[in-house]
Order: structure tokens, then sequence, then C-alpha cells
């Protein structure tokens, strides 16, 4: 990451850029392997709230859906390209909400069911 700043401070954006993706890729991948204990956790999480897999897994793909969004629009604004960062996190927010459609489906019906009585 500091060599992305030394590169910057340089007039050498393109190669910041790269640098910072490497640096947070190799970042990324660092958590991600920390995170597999809790990863491990969370189909019994999901199974104590009584939550299906099929439901608990809509959860996770929108998660997973608004993150990627957050991260590409970061980059965007990196190089300098804060209109296209926008539409990315609309989309992302589109997406994320598209995927989470058949659980909002699902808890209006048991909202009707319980007002019907």
């Amino acid at each position: 990451a500091a060599m992305g700043a030394v590169l910057r401070a340089f007039g050498r954006k393109e190669a910041a850029l790269v640098c910072e993706v490497a640096c947070g890729l190799a970042l990324l991948l660092r958590v991600l392997q920390g995170a597999g204990e809790a990863l491990s956790a969370l189909p019994d999480l999901f199974g104590r709230a009584g939550l299906s897999g099929e439901l608990s897994g809509m959860l996770l793909r929108s998660a997973g859906i608004a993150v990627a969004a957050e991260l590409g629009a970061q980059l965007c604004r990196d190089a300098g390209e804060s209109a296209l960062a926008a539409g990315l996190e609309t989309a992302g927010s589109v997406c994320a909400m598209l995927a989470a459609l058949p659980l909002l489906e699902r808890a209006l019906s048991l909202l009707e069911e319980l007002m019907r009585g």
C-alpha cells in the first residue's frame, strides 16, 4: 500500500492502481483465511434462526453482491472515475435486492398469515 502511495506521488497512477489492487487482494485473501471458522458456523446459526438453506443462501448472496459492488466502486473512485463508481453502487444495490426478492416474498406471505390470524 505504501508502494502505491509512492507511485502515485511520482505521477504513476496506473502502476499505483495495480499495486493497490494487488495489496487489496492479498489482504482480502488473508482475511478470508481467518474467516473460515466464522463461515463454518453460519449454517448452524441460520438453522437456529429457522432459516432454510435456500433463504440463508439468498442472504449470503445479497451480502456478497453488496461487498463486491462496494469494492468495485472504491476501485473506480481510486482511479478517478466517480461517475462509474456511482453507477456500480446503484447496479450492486439493484442486484442485491433482486437476489433477496424471494426472501421478501416469503416475509410478506408470513405477515399475511399472521394478519389473518
